[in-house]
This record gives C-alpha cells, structure tokens and sequence, in this order.
C-alpha cells in the first residue's frame, strides 16, 4: 500500500466532524458497488463476532490453491479505503481529542457511526458533534415569530408583555404574514385563542374583526382563513376549531386572494372534507363562496372535479358530491340568506339611524338649553329693570307728597311752635359747627336755626316715607333671590324631562 501525507486539518472544524467525514465521506465510495460494500461492511461490523467453529478433520479442509478470497475486488477495495481512513485519522489524532473532560467529548467509535448512518439512509453526511452539556438547557425563542412557529403560548405572551402593538406586524421574511396566519397555517389553536383574545381585550371588537380579516400583502391577498384552509399542518380537530374561532370573530368566509380563489376553492384544491364541509355547513356566507369564480372562471365545484378526475378516491368524490348538493339548492338558500341579509342590513339601518336621531336630539336639547339659560337670564335681568324703575318711581312720588305735607305742617300754627321750640337745639348745634369751622357764621343766628330745624324736620317725612313705601313694594313686588332662580330652573328642567 503506498503511503499518503497526512492531511492538512482546519483548526475551525472538530476531530470528530473530519473524522466522519473522511471515513464515511463521498470521496470514499465512487460506484454503486462501492456503496454495496459498505452496506455489508456496516452489517458485518454491526453483527457479534462468530463463535469459534468445530475442528475440521484434514480431509474437510480446502487446500490453500483451490481457496478463494473472502471478498470480491470491488468489495476490498472499498474496505481498504475505510480502514485506512481509520487507521489515518487514529495515528493522527489530537492530544485533546483523547482527553476527558467536563468539557471534552471524544468523537464516537466509526462502528457506531455508521450504525446510525446506515439507518439515516444517507452514508455522505456526518453526524454533527455531540452537544455541550451547556445546550442541554431549554433555550428562550430569539423572536415571537419563533416562539408562534413552535406554538409557544407562554413565550407569546411574554413577548406581548414588553410591547403590545406587535401583534399586528408582518412578517417581512415570511411573506408579510401576521402573527394569526403564522399560527393558522400550522394549527396552533392555542396560540390563535390567546391572539384572538388578547387584540379583543386590549384593543375592542372592532380591532379584533379587522385583524382576523388582515391580509399579509396587496400582491397575494391571503387571510388567516385562507391559510387555514391552505395548510395541511397541525390536527384536523385543531383546525376545525381555528375555523370556528376565526368565523365566530367575523371572518370573512367569500373573501378572495389575488387568485380570485377563497375558502371552498382552497379547501376542494387541498382535498380537505372536514373543512369542506363546516365551511357549507356552519357558515352562512357559503352560499356566495360557493357561486364566486376565479380569476379562471372556476367555482369551487369545478375546483372539486378537477381534484376527482386527477386523483380519484373516496375523499375527492366525497368533496365533489357534498358541492354539488350544495350547488343544487344554492338558488333556494341563495335567496334565504338574501332576504336574511336584507332584514340583517335594515335592523342595523333602523339602529344606527335611531342612534343618530337620539344623537341629533341631545345636540339639540343641549343647544336649546343653552339659550333658554340665556333667555332666562335676559328675562331676569329685564323684570329686575323694570322692578327697579317702577320701585324708584313709587319711591319718588312718595318722597314728593312727603316734601310737600311736611311743608305744609310747618305753615300751621303747630308747626311754627314747634319750629320755635327746636330753635335753641339748633343754635346751639349752629353754634358747635362754627367754632368747629365747619360753616360760616351766619348774619341771622336765629332764622338761620328756624331753616335748618324745618329742612332737618322736611328730610325726616320724606326718608321716613320712602322707607315704608320700600317695604310696601318689596312685599307686593318681591325681587328673585339666586336660590328662587336656581329652584324655578330646576322645576323648568324637570318639567321638560316629563
């Protein structure tokens, strides 16, 4: 055997990668009875040795030139090729291959390695290094995409946690798809609870129809129902209850892809009878699902046929007779559901139209109520005027007839006496004022008295009289206090409200 150079190694990959490589690589084996032979050179290696046999007697045993070799050329050759692969690879090996560790792994034995080989079917590639005792830990998904893939609730939760508002991104790598179709499409109806649950709790009914009806691009048009139906992943029961939760949130069941293609087209084209037949059976937009076209002009009827005439069994004739009863009695439930739809549509009509009117009737009634305020306050305002100047009026003629009676008096002879009696008060009081300063002395000390105790006594009528005809005009005329305006609001108010 001639000798060969060692092989340069590459300090990047292991002892136990080159190792496999070389010994059970696709350079070794370039026939295919090459690769016979080391089939049979697996199972001889994978068989217990042979017990030792019985003594032959001289006579039983062949002679050394009619004895023939154990294995075919062909056959040594390729087993000359791996064993010194081995013996190369043995003579060659590290120091740390053969060290043991904590962290040190020596590569498997080459009779194991091609044991497992032999059961993968494919002898050309090596089996990866074992993993570190490190790796055996559960690791955390790096993305929440990761994390719907492997149908993870807990990580998806956690992942809402920090922020709430990636629920509605698309998935750029993956064709635009959201969160719901990546979880539709493999059949966790876990994750798609947990989704439909968490937009609805956090961002309403509204929110939630419009994320069940997302669709991933404006290129393909393709809904959380349709790759529901698309998909041959995930449990059949899985997948009905997607279908239920997703028509229950208000998907649309005729919605169309770029394709014209919807649910029932999908769902004839992928043989799948179970969806087939909840689609017709427990959604109420079958019926126009059923007689829409697509862009080929095929119904999902054509869809089944065509299904049945390339691949007929049991289930494609089961799709096809299902449509076509459904096909038969489509005009009668066609014109049920219609008139259902036009009852549906004018309710909501009556509603919303009676929301507007009880909308339209608080506007005017707050508008209303706001001039009335004003109008009140106007009315207010213009009575207490009026009061004012009628009040000031009665005060003015009572003060007049006053002035003139008191004048009156004093021209009597009581009034003159009783002037000439007040008259030393109102020196002295004159008396007072000048030396105060307050007043010049007057010429006539005595007369200047007589006035001033007639115009004292002439004020006193008339102040005296406008303070009882005051009085008589409050109680015949009372003003409106804040509390009186406040209650007869309140009384208006409610007798409005009845």
């Amino acid at each position: 055997m001639m000798t060969m150079d060692a092989p340069r190694r590459n300090s990047s990959l292991s002892y136990s990668v080159l190792h496999a490589a070389d010994v059970n690589g696709g350079r070794s084996v370039t026939s295919k009875e090459e690769i016979h032979s080391m089939d049979l050179a697996r199972q001889l290696a994978d068989s217990p040795p042979p017990s030792a046999p019985p003594p032959l007697r001289p006579s039983a045993v062949p002679s050394s030139t009619s004895s023939k070799d154990r294995y075919a050329p062909w056959l040594k050759k390729a087993l000359g090729k791996m064993h010194h692969a081995e013996a190369l690879w043995h003579t060659h090996r590290p120091p740390s291959a053969t060290s043991v560790g904590a962290n040190s792994h020596s590569p498997p034995p080459p009779h194991s390695h091609n044991k497992s080989l032999g059961h993968q079917g494919n002898p050309a590639r090596p089996l990866p290094p074992p993993p570190s005792s490190s790796s055996s830990s559960v690791q955390q998904p790096a993305t929440i995409w990761t994390a719907v893939h492997a149908g993870n609730v807990a990580d998806v939760r956690r992942f809402l946690d920090l922020d709430r508002h990636i629920v509605f991104r698309h998935h750029e790598a993956d064709g635009g798809k959201t969160l719901l179709q990546v979880a539709c499409w493999h059949g966790h109806v876990h994750v798609v609870m947990f989704l439909t649950m968490f937009v609805q709790a956090t961002f309403g009914l509204d929110a939630l129809t419009a994320y069940v009806n997302a669709i991933d691009t404006a290129y393909s048009r393709s809904s959380a129902l349709l790759d529901t139906c698309r998909s041959l992943k995930g449990d059949v029961n899985a997948k009905l209850k997607i279908l239920q939760l997703l028509v229950q949130f208000g998907a649309v069941v005729e919605h169309q892809d770029c394709h014209g293609d919807n649910a029932l087209h999908w769902s004839a084209r992928m043989q799948a009878l179970p969806t087939t037949r909840f689609l017709i059976q427990d959604t109420d937009a079958a019926v126009y699902a059923l007689i829409s076209e697509n862009h080929k002009r095929q119904k999902p009827l054509d869809v089944a046929k065509l299904a049945r005439d390339a691949k007929p069994s049991m289930v494609t004739s089961a799709i096809f007779d299902l449509l076509s009863r459904v096909h038969r009695d489509c005009n009668v439930r066609l014109k049920i559901q219609y008139g259902k739809k036009l009852r549906l549509h004018a309710e909501a009509e009556a509603r919303a139209r009676r929301v507007d009117d009880v909308t339209h009737a608080a506007d005017s009634a707050r508008m209303l109520c706001h001039s009335a305020d004003q109008m009140w306050t106007m009315a207010l305002e213009a009575a207490e005027c009026v009061r004012n100047d009628m009040e000031a009026k009665v005060l003015d003629e009572g003060g007049k007839d006053a002035v003139g009676r008191a004048r009156v008096w004093l021209e009597t002879k009581e009034g003159k006496a009783w002037v000439k009696k007040e008259a030393p008060d109102a020196i002295e009081a004159i008396k007072s004022l000048v030396h105060k300063g307050v007043v010049p002395k007057p010429r006539d000390l005595k007369k200047a008295a007589a006035v001033r105790v007639m115009e004292e006594y002439v004020l006193g009528q008339e102040t005296n009289m406008r303070d009882l005809i005051k009085k008589k005009f409050g109680r015949e005329h009372p003003a409106f206090e804040s509390r009186d305006v406040e209650y007869y609001k309140r009384v208006v108010h409610n007798g409005g409200a009845r």
